[in-house]
């Protein structure tokens, strides 16, 4: 008889992470009427499964989302991958702003866009209102963090990453009058700086710009990290002077931690040999 409630919280459980790998993100009221479970039910099932790390609470949007994969699912891989980096990610960003007072924002390169996995807005005492949610799409060659992920990919990934996105209208170069020359020597340039910016874009620069630097698993490139400020404070310049090696501290953590690895793995940036001269 002892044995009846575990099974019924295994169940209880389970129940939780099939609504949310079929219905997504989801707020503590949502899970409630999605579930029929009480609120009071769903806070310690909730605990319980965010200290498994089956789940994880969004710092930016409160919302509950599933580490794990359903059986069917055709994004398994991707859905795994992404709770592993943003749980990895998440004390070295909380970290990062609290010692810089800045919002930092986790992006991972997905399907030609550059998706918002996390930021720590909320944390910071400089949130701004028009700060973009998880899950938004950006454009690989115009976010800072798109930029600082193709200054780390090879030559060959590059130009394989350009052909695929030829077709695509919104999300080509050609939309930002850039050629592959032109975006390479931007890269080198990025390359030798350390990190990268926001690309000025037709309608401005915004009220904001970011650094970013590169994550890696293993020697592949999966994402950057980023650190926004108020553009009118300072330039880039100035800004990575005060925090671009927190910054690169918080990058490299986050990507040992993936993959047990350090840097000394990956391969040099002139091994590389962009040349378009």
């Amino acid at each position: 008889m002892e044995a009846l409630p575990q099974i019924r919280a295994v169940h209880r459980a389970l129940d939780v992470l099939e609504f949310l790998a079929a219905n997504g993100p989801s707020e503590l009221h949502r899970l409630h009427k999605g579930t029929g479970l009480s609120k009071s039910t769903l806070r310690r099932l909730l605990a319980t499964l965010m200290e498994r790390r089956f789940i994880r609470l969004g710092l930016s949007d409160g919302l509950y989302r599933s580490n794990i994969a359903a059986s069917d699912s055709s994004h398994a891989e991707m859905v795994v991958r992404i709770g592993e980096l943003v749980e990895a990610a998440k004390p070295h960003m909380l970290a990062l702003t609290r010692e810089t007072e800045w919002p930092v924002d986790l992006h991972i390169y997905a399907t030609g866009r550059m998706r918002i996995l996390e930021s720590t807005y909320g944390q910071s005492p400089f949130p701004s209102s028009n700060m973009l949610k998880p899950d938004t799409e950006l454009s690989v060659f115009a976010a800072a963090t798109g930029l600082a992920y193709l200054a780390a990919l090879s030559e060959k990934q590059l130009i394989a990453l350009i052909d695929t996105l030829k077709g695509e209208k919104s999300a080509s170069l050609e939309r930002f009058g850039l050629t592959a020359p032109l975006l390479i020597n931007d890269l080198i340039n990025i390359r030798s700086a350390g990190f990268a910016t926001r690309r000025q874009s037709r309608t401005g620069l915004g009220d904001r710009n970011a650094i970013a630097v590169a994550l890696y698993d293993g020697r592949q490139p999966i994402g950057a990290l980023a650190i926004s400020w108020k553009r009118q404070l300072m330039n880039a310049s100035a800004f990575a002077a005060l925090h671009l090696d927190r910054l690169k501290q918080a990058a490299g953590a986050i990507s040992a931690s993936l993959s047990g690895e350090d840097e000394a793995g990956r391969p040099a940036p002139d091994v590389y040999a962009w040349d378009y001269s």
